[in-house]
């Protein structure tokens, strides 16, 4: 282990600033492993956590002393405004079960609270919520009673501010010490699964309905915290780093450590900027307010130029010119990226088939497809033989070229445009058969297994060639009937071809 860690120690640092709302130790835990699953995903590179504070978060990426923001959504349009930060992905929050790319805040009162039933219906009450400039935890909620003829400043009794965590406004609701507040989304349904609260002591002021949402919200939804990059940082490690979360095992330790479901393609941060700018906080604090002297110290030279020659206004020209020109490349260039980033949060880096990810989704509408129209659906699983054997003779760069060999010629033995193959895990590949029934299905593997023999690729740790062991199984789904259940038949049938000596396919007897 010491000449392992004496190779890290010499590696070049990457540094992800990760915003400490709960504190340094806090941010470590649940993000130092994000850091050691990227130093092993991108072998050159030793990545570590920066855990910072509001206060220093900005002041470090304006220094460029940090290379990476891990920050909410409030935090990192700011940082975008101020210092040109670029989004690259979105986070997949796990909240009571459910992955969710989105988050508001609920305005709540107690629900024997006659006297409060609309957000009008706030003023001349006392209010609490987590502070004055979160972004979760006041914000929102400002901006909806605004919107509703609510200036929380003026027209309340009185306005506290808790601080962390948001347990304590749930309660000082609860025992009338102030007559409402406002949380995140999701945390009066995780207290009351937890045993803390009675939930039906609460409702929430001001319900907006928002699909496929399940948590009780009175405001907008916004994107969740964003992962970006500096601008010094090369485009190259910026694909890498991406790459190499899009591919993130939603169930690693990474991820249980984080307490979400791994990361998604950049959601739209407008409706971030909307707020600020309507509540005139964040980077629109001073929006609109323009000073004589402010004037003359930023545009002096300008000021300057203009007195001069209408040669240097011709030069002035050339050079707006020339800045809008750089900035549609900038933009396009931005937008090629976007498509990249879709392509590969839906495919595995490696081998190029679609990843597990892609795999669940279209399991899940070919499942209904197939339920309704009472047709057959068809999975087969592969898993190449004896494989460790070869990463333990050759090394896993070997490991890794037969694993595209073996990807490529399986997503050619599966012919037909509505037909998936995808890698399911490790050395494990599984095909999706829309409209095939169990003699389809065993041809179609049978075909598959026969192409990886004629691959003839070399297996030293057997002593032959690299093969693989498949089974498969079709079923017509019927009410209340599970696609995990077509996936465990098929998965059972495979090592069943296993332990009856590999290189074979077996569906269930």
């Amino acid at each position: 282990m010491l000449p392992a860690r004496a190779v890290l120690a010499n590696l070049p640092e990457v540094r992800i600033a990760v915003l400490a709302h709960r504190g340094e130790e806090a941010a470590l835990k649940n993000w130092q492993p994000t850091a050691d699953y990227l130093t092993h995903a991108i072998p050159t590179r030793r990545f570590v956590i920066v855990p910072l504070k509001n206060a220093t978060l900005g002041p470090a990426v304006a220094a460029q002393a940090v290379d990476f923001v891990l920050t909410n959504p409030g935090s990192y349009v700011t940082l975008e405004s101020q210092h040109g930060v670029t989004r690259m992905l979105t986070l997949r929050a796990l909240r009571q079960g459910r992955v969710l790319t989105e988050f508001g805040a609920v305005i709540f009162t107690r629900a024997d609270r006659d006297d409060i039933r609309t957000l009008a219906d706030l003023k001349g009450k006392t209010f609490m919520g987590v502070g004055k400039d979160t972004f979760g935890g006041f914000l929102m909620a400002q901006h909806e009673l605004e919107a509703a003829g609510v200036n929380p400043f003026k027209h309340l009794a009185r306005l506290e501010f808790s601080g962390l965590p948001q347990d304590a406004i749930v309660y000082a609701v609860r025992d009338a010490r102030v007559d409402a507040g406002t949380v995140r989304t999701d945390l009066l349904e995780g207290m009351a699964a937890e045993g803390r609260i009675n939930l039906a002591e609460y409702k929430a002021i001001g319900m907006r309905s928002h699909p496929d949402f399940p948590f009780l919200a009175s405001t907008r939804l916004y994107p969740e915290w964003a992962f970006a990059r500096l601008k010094h940082v090369p485009d190259a490690l910026a694909q890498q780093v991406a790459v190499a979360l899009l591919s993130l095992p939603p169930d690693s330790p990474a991820t249980r450590a984080s307490q979400s479901a791994g990361w998604t393609v950049p959601l739209d941060y407008t409706p971030v900027h909307e707020l600020f700018r309507a509540l005139r906080a964040g980077p629109y604090q001073n929006q609109g307010e323009v000073h004589l002297i402010d004037v003359m110290r930023q545009y002096w030279l300008w000021i300057a130029a203009l007195t001069l020659v209408p040669a240097v206004l011709g030069f002035i020209l050339f050079y707006i010119l020339r800045l809008n020109c750089r900035l549609k490349e900038t933009r396009l260039r931005l937008e090629a990226s976007n498509i990249e980033l879709k392509q590969l949060s839906s495919h595995d880096g490696l081998t190029g088939v679609a990843n597990h990810r892609m795999f669940e989704e279209r399991l899940a509408c070919e499942w209904a497809r197939a339920a309704r129209d009472h047709a057959p659906l068809a999975l087969v699983m592969a898993d190449i033989d004896c494989f460790k054997l070869l990463n333990d003779s050759d090394g896993h760069l070997a490991g890794d070229v037969c694993l595209h060999e073996v990807a490529q010629a399986l997503d050619q033995s599966v012919q037909r445009p509505a037909d998936l193959l995808a890698r399911y895990g490790g050395e494990e590949f599984v095909a999706i058969l829309p409209g095939t029934d169990l003699p389809g299905a065993y041809a179609i593997a049978e075909r598959m297994r026969k192409a990886i023999e004629a691959l003839g690729l070399p297996n030293p740790g057997t002593g032959g060639i690299v093969t693989i062991s498949l089974g498969v199984a079709s079923v017509v789904p019927h009410p209340g009937m599970l696609a995990t259940e077509l996936l465990d038949q098929a998965d059972h049938a495979m090592y069943q071809a296993k332990e009856g000596g590999r290189n074979q396919t077996r569906h269930p007897e």
